[in-house]
């Protein structure tokens, strides 16, 4: 921040180059006078662009004093909290307890005194009687806290409420208090990259005015530059208004104070790591792992097509009866690693277009992947798959020690492996997110909130139903030892349709808790819970009619009915809702407004067609014998995963072009303790009155209004126009 506002104020500092022509006359007559109308549309777009960037800015600065204001509220709740915890409990002597002695008081019977006292001795802390003298007041961190509110104070941040300590009525349980300081340590930190992005905001748009002028005079001859800026920009609050970097020294503050025990140094470090990603990461080269993964890469292809050569081999099949159901087993296990390394395609794609894919899938920004880092692991996960793969068949005819059958159960062990592996090799922090959004999804939203990646995440399993469906094969071939066949196919048992609906029914559940969490407000979500239920059935049924042997008109006609309603409601659902296409007011016709890969827009409407063709692919099971029929799976759930990864790359696109048009930017963290609403005063309606009269100040700058907006429309369609001729000449230069 100091760096950045040291080259802003030495840019400022530069407007006062030359002599002043113009010394008794103010703007608006220097413009009046010295211009001609064609250049005055020049100043009067300007005016526009103040005015508007000045509105803006306003409300997005109030926004964030009223998110400090919260904040310090919450951190006097928080010393309050701390001083109970410090009364009520008392460290163990001996330090930390083993894990063996918590694990021993589980058996007693555990009423909520003896939780208590569990949870508090994995903090290293007991319960204290009444008449023992608690260690608090010895405790320096009261004084230094204080001291922290006292700076804040002494900052008169505009709007910012008393940060006065007050009596706190609430009576807070000690055994939450790491809970509320571990909820409140992440809030100052999103609070704090909030404010480095609103203070970079002020200071890019303070520049750009500086040598929009600047380029101004050099091509007019003139020296209007320092007047205008002196006038319309220098006296704003864009300009004047220390607010933010008042607001963000305070948050350094109060993380020094309260989260880092006085040390500044690495308060500030903690900070602003991975500020600069917060919005976009910055593309960064990785040729080791780039390199890696093509070597991985190489090596799975020639594996995969020599093993699969080996397959089709008839002396091979006639010393391998169970080849056709390793074939299913290895095609089961392919599915996930091949979208894996696909998803690093969208990635790139996203990286590409500036769309945020680290703050919309809340990774932390200081450790987020590069796509070239990402496509490390799953390259070498199929590199393993292909190994086992061609071992399973080059050694058949050889009787090895290794049982070719094994070789499956090889690779789901090496997957459990990588992917839990405690070290902190491989990128840990990502593999651990990965393992947490899996266990957010599998709860179904019963034990926690679901936020944007729990049900992105679980989307990407419902095209992953083939995979499922199939570990219950899987497991019933290793139980009877690869030896009956008929015994373990997809229509053999209800498992096989438990485990295929089980992505479609946590999806069901997740969309009635986001109902629930919207106090029952959107009702959306529980059509988007009606579209789910519809594939839970569509399963069942397909099963029902499989399980019969494909005989009964009554249970071939209630799955036509269920698939075709599945089929209708999920291909309207994404068109309609998770792309947000078929706008009427659209620049290209049944897109919409705003288009993040606009160079390849034609792309979007072959993507609404093959949406819509893969949604109805149940229809090649209508055709063909039992024989082709697990072919026929395989290549319907391949198409089914193909259409997920491009249904990734508009889906991601319209979330974050919804996040910009309502200028998410930060997380919405929750808070630990209940938030206290601002009562509206007269000083609310004079500090409004305040920023109106600014605002009004600068739309009185030139009476010719209706001319400016006039202007502005001229000026939008001809920068329209430019647009698509620029496009119209790509695709000429591409053709």
């Amino acid at each position: 921040m100091d760096d950045t506002e040291g080259l802003s104020n030495e840019n400022v500092s530069g407007l006062s180059f030359g002599e002043d022509q113009y010394p008794n006359m103010n703007v608006a007559d220097i413009i009046a006078q010295r211009f001609d109308d064609e250049e005055q549309k020049f100043f009067l777009a300007l005016d526009h662009e103040v005015e508007r960037i000045l509105a803006f800015y306003l409300e997005r600065e109030h926004e964030a004093t009223e998110r400090l204001s919260t904040l310090v509220e919450q951190l006097l709740e928080l010393a309050e909290h701390r001083r109970e915890f410090k009364a009520k409990t008392k460290k163990i002597p001996g330090g930390q307890l083993g894990l063996q002695r918590i694990l021993s008081k589980v058996p007693r019977g555990l009423d909520s005194d003896e939780m208590n006292r569990l949870k508090l001795s994995t903090q290293n802390r007991q319960p204290q009687k009444p008449n023992e003298v608690s260690s608090s007041d010895e405790d320096d961190g009261d004084k230094r806290r204080a001291e922290v509110m006292e700076h804040i104070q002494n900052l008169h941040i505009s709007e910012l409420r008393s940060a006065s300590p007050a009596l706190s009525t609430q009576v807070h349980d000690p055994v939450e208090y790491k809970a509320a300081r571990k909820k409140l340590r992440k809030a100052v930190i999103e609070n704090y990259r909030a404010l480095e992005i609103l203070n970079n905001y002020r200071i890019l748009n303070r520049n750009g005015f500086t040598k929009i002028l600047k380029k101004f005079d050099k091509a007019m001859q003139s020296q209007v530059m320092h007047k205008y800026y002196d006038e319309r920009v220098a006296c704003t609050p864009i300009v004047q208004s220390p607010a933010v970097p008042k607001m963000l020294e305070a948050l350094e503050e109060i993380f020094t104070g309260y989260f880092e025990h006085g040390d500044r140094k690495r308060a500030r470090d903690v900070l602003r790591e991975g500020a600069p990603q917060t919005l976009i990461g910055h593309a960064t080269s990785h040729y080791s792992s780039a390199y890696r993964t093509g070597v991985f890469m190489g090596i799975a292809l020639c594996l995969t097509i020599e093993g699969l050569r080996y397959a089709m081999q008839d002396r091979v099949q006639a010393v391998m009866p169970q080849w056709q159901q390793l074939l299913v087993v290895y095609a089961m296990e392919f599915l996930p690693a091949l979208f894996a390394l696909l998803f690093g395609l969208n990635l790139i794609a996203w990286q590409r277009v500036r769309i945020n894919s680290v703050f919309i899938f809340e990774l932390d920004a200081g450790n987020a992947l590069e796509p070239w880092q990402y496509f490390e692991l799953p390259a070498l996960l199929l590199l393993l798959l292909s190994i086992c793969f061609y071992l399973t068949f080059s050694t058949a005819l050889n009787s090895p020690a290794i049982s070719p059958t094994a070789w499956p159960i090889v690779w789901l062990v090496a997957l459990v492996l990588i992917i839990c592996n405690p070290l902190p090799i491989m990128h840990k922090s990502s593999r651990f997110w990965f393992l947490r959004t899996l266990a957010r999804v599998a709860n179904g939203g019963t034990l926690t909130s679901v936020e944007f990646r729990d049900f992105f995440v679980g989307d990407e399993l419902n095209s992953l139903a083939y995979s499922f469906m199939n570990l219950w094969v899987m497991g019933c071939e290793y139980q009877n030892d690869w030896t009956m066949p008929s015994h373990c196919s997809t229509s053999a048992s209800w498992w096989v349709p438990v485990l295929g609906a089980l992505p479609a029914f946590l999806r069901f559940l997740q969309c009635f808790r986001r109902y629930y969490d919207s106090h029952r407000m959107v009702r959306i979500h529980l059509v988007n819970a009606a579209k789910y239920a519809s594939s839970v059935l569509n399963v069942f049924f397909y099963f029902h009619y499989r399980h019969h042997g494909s005989q009964g008109s009554t249970a071939f006609a209630l799955w036509i009915l269920f698939a075709s309603i599945n089929s209708v409601f999920t291909s309207s659902w994404d068109l309609i809702m998770d792309w947000n296409l078929l706008q009427s007011n659209a620049h290209y016709p049944l897109l919409r407004s705003h288009l993040a890969f606009d160079d390849v827009w034609p792309m979007y409407y072959v993507a609404m067609v093959t949406n819509v063709f893969i949604r109805f692919i149940w229809v090649i099971y209508l055709f063909g014998g039992p024989a082709s029929l697990p072919l026929r799976s395989f290549l319907a759930a391949l198409l089914e995963m193909l259409r997920r990864w491009q249904w990734n790359f508009i889906r991601l696109e319209n979330e974050h072009l919804g996040n910009a048009d309502s200028f998410k930017i930060i997380r919405d963290l929750p808070l630990p303790y209940p938030v206290k609403r601002k009562p509206r005063n007269d000083e609310d309606d004079e500090e409004e009155d305040t920023r109106s009269f600014i605002l009004g100040s600068i739309r009185g700058l030139d009476k010719k209004n209706q001319r400016m907006q006039s202007t502005i429309d001229t000026l939008e369609s001809t920068k329209q126009d430019l647009e698509y001729a620029r496009r119209r000449q790509r695709l000429e230069t591409a053709v």
